[in-house]
């Protein structure tokens, strides 16, 4: 289940829906992009951490600054939130595992341990579903009480679920540009590859990013130079050029958004606790 609820009729069923998980699971697994974790904190979070226990994965880590992704650790754990930082292409670390029983220590033991992962789009769910569940799993529905239209997959002592990414939609321009750029929303729902892109560069200028991500293009960064000239130097770099020579502005900066939300670019944390 990996639609995209934005909406507000479907917010509201999607929000209606995880409270009704909250009473069938033990705990709720919280993935937020490593580069960004306050916006992409999911809008229901603080209500569920109400319900049942909530542990938060910082995931595609090895995209994130490595001292700053441990400021926003410590930032959590103050809060008495466990937060892991993990590059999911590589697995579920020992210490989630171990912390997913321990914060869970009321439940009967009869039975597995019902998880359920939640998060905005494009975070890496799916993938911390994977990783968890691993190969040894089998796919599980109609079980008494647990909630119907959704996948369960048993993998050992796991009992795993995902769920809707769900998105506020009172969420800022800003906030939204900038999950744009990490690839969490799609481009058109904010605007379009030239217009983000040149809102992508202002904010890394003002970031001190800028140098940055120009070495990427064998660019040099100038003094009071515009932010358009940088996208169409990046453009003449790559040949996005239209007949006569002219840079092709939406081509560039699509191809610069998309090589910045994989992580081609280098690593960078967009937002500090």
């Amino acid at each position: 289940m990996t639609r995209t609820v934005w909406y507000p009729g479907h917010m509201e069923k999607g929000k209606r829906q995880l409270k009704e998980m909250a009473s069938q699971v033990d705990v709720f697994i919280e993935v937020r992009d490593a580069r960004a974790p306050k916006s992409t904190s999911s809008p229901f979070v603080q209500e569920l951490a109400k319900l049942k226990p909530v542990c938060v994965v910082l995931s595609k880590r090895d995209l994130a600054e490595e001292d700053k992704t441990r400021l926003w650790i410590k930032e959590l754990a103050s809060s008495d939130t466990p937060a892991f930082a993990l590059n999911l292409k590589r697995g579920v670390s020992r210490e989630l595992r171990r912390k997913l029983f321990e914060v869970c220590e009321g439940k009967p033991r009869w039975r597995e341990l019902r998880v359920a992962i939640v998060g905005i789009p494009n975070v890496g769910k799916s993938m911390l579903l994977n990783a968890l569940i691993g190969k040894k799993t089998s796919k599980v529905g109609g079980l008494p009480g647990i909630t119907r239209g959704v996948s369960w997959h048993k993998a050992g002592r796991l009992l795993v679920v995902d769920s809707p990414g769900i998105l506020d939609p009172k969420t800022d321009r800003e906030t939204r540009a900038m999950l744009a750029w990490l690839g969490c929303i799609r481009i058109s729902v904010v605007g379009d590859y030239e217009s983000l892109s040149l809102e992508f560069l202002k904010f890394m200028q003002s970031s001190s990013f800028i140098s940055r991500i120009l070495e990427n293009f064998s660019i040099t960064p100038a003094n009071e130079i515009a932010v358009e000239e940088y996208l169409k130097a990046i453009g003449r770099k790559i040949g996005a050029l239209l007949p006569g020579g002219e840079v092709d502005i939406s081509r560039a900066g699509k191809f610069l958004l998309e090589n910045f939300a994989t992580g081609k670019l280098g690593a960078f944390t967009l937002e500090l606790p």
